[in-house]
């Protein structure tokens, strides 16, 4: 038998390595090195033995996982290049927020804008973070693949469509890619920032050689490269947010969206809100003790604000003119006062939940096993290779 899906069953396969190798002992991963490496080279020698073939691969990427994080454990200094990396970033990060500041910006506008733009909380007010979290809207003070996907809309419209079917394409990668990774470097290289990025970079890559990669081999391939990178980011809540996020607007939204075909924007936010809150609940719950209730509806309204904030914010690090700043300055005090608004609507979310982790799992499987049994069909592009 032929495994489909193998980019997938890897990454699946290597999480559950690195889950078993967080329980054992760190010393033992030059063992589990060893045992994958043997494991990989024994399936090569016997590649047209299929089933005995598939077992070792499968043998080795759950050794793979063990040894990478045994290793991380054992060996503090293994990501000391991207320590280093980080904090030039930090330094870039603190240059562009005092640049802010220099075009005018102040107090509350200048940190919701920091925080908006360049992922830098510190400036926030507890009560502010209270207010935000309250209505459902915390994911919007974290950079993640929302506010690249907002840049990445300008580059799209402005060159990817423009020049996908040219044969200047491949001149054109490179800037495109640059600007991408340009800013997440500004922002602080942050770890759900940084998985975005591989993933619209893969996006462009693919768009440009004309090939219809699946949505959920794109986000296993950004997984695996930042797993493989940094084994302990498994365990990171911005991890395993935005990645359910993603995966749940794959595996949910994609073929909603198919079937429904709304033409009416907001229904289709309103869609897309829905099913990335509803991915990322339980998890939330497990970490944050609460349920906004309202999150879905004012993210509708929140995240095309947000959109207009980041344009606005992106002149303004470009062209310090006093009109720009101005009018971020407005679109700033706009949200600040419907988060206000929301956070006295009554009933709008429940506090003092604590599942445990089991629940958290059994809640996800009820999920996963409803969409399976549901009506809906996935396309063959969202699956298969």
């Amino acid at each position: 038998m032929s495994i489909r899906q193998p980019l997938i069953w890897a990454t699946l396969l290597y999480i559950t390595g690195i889950l078993l190798g967080s329980f054992l002992s760190s010393s033992l991963f030059i063992y589990a090195l060893s045992a994958s490496a043997a494991f990989l080279l024994t399936g090569t020698l016997l590649w047209k033995k299929t089933h005995i073939t598939n077992a070792l691969l499968f043998a080795f990427w759950i050794t793979l996982g063990m040894a990478r994080i045994g290793m991380e454990k054992e060996m503090t200094s293994e990501n000391h290049y991207y320590k280093v990396v980080c904090q030039k970033a930090q330094q870039q990060q603190e240059a562009m927020r005092e640049r802010m500041h220099n075009a005018g910006l102040e107090d509350k506008a200048l940190s919701l804008s920091s925080a908006l733009l360049l992922g830098q909380k510190s400036g926030l007010d507890k009560e502010t973070r209270r207010k935000y979290a309250q209505v459902g809207a915390s994911h919007l003070l974290a950079l993640s693949g929302m506010h690249l996907g907002i840049i990445y809309g300008i580059l799209y419209l402005l060159f990817v469509r423009r020049i996908r079917y040219s044969e200047w394409k491949w001149f054109w990668l490179p800037p495109i890619l640059l600007i991408i990774w340009g800013y997440a470097f500004i922002a602080g290289m942050p770890i759900s920032l940084v998985r975005a990025c591989i993933m619209f970079s893969l996006t462009t890559i693919a768009t440009l050689a004309q090939s219809d990669t699946p949505p959920l081999h794109i986000l296993a391939l950004s997984a695996l490269a930042i797993l493989l990178f940094s084994p302990s980011a498994l365990f990171g809540i911005s991890f395993q947010l935005s990645f359910l996020a993603v995966l749940f607007i794959i595996i949910l939204y994609l073929p909603l969206k198919r079937i429904v075909n709304p033409q009416n924007v907001i229904v289709n936010m309103l869609m897309l809100s829905v099913v990335a809150q509803l991915g990322t609940a339980p998890l939330s719950i497990y970490y944050f003790h609460t349920l906004p209730l309202l999150g879905a509806i004012v993210s509708v309204i929140l995240i095309p604000l947000t959109t207009i904030i980041i344009y606005i914010g992106l002149i303004v690090l470009l062209i310090p003119i006093g009109c720009f700043t101005w009018l971020l300055s407005m679109a700033i005090s706009l949200q600040e006062w419907i988060v206000e608004t929301a956070t006295h609507i009554p009933y709008s979310i429940i506090t003092n939940l604590y599942p445990t982790w089991w629940q958290v799992t059994l809640a996800y499987m009820l999920l996963l096993c409803i969409i399976a049994r549901s009506h809906i069909r996935w396309s063959e592009e969202d699956f298969n290779q």
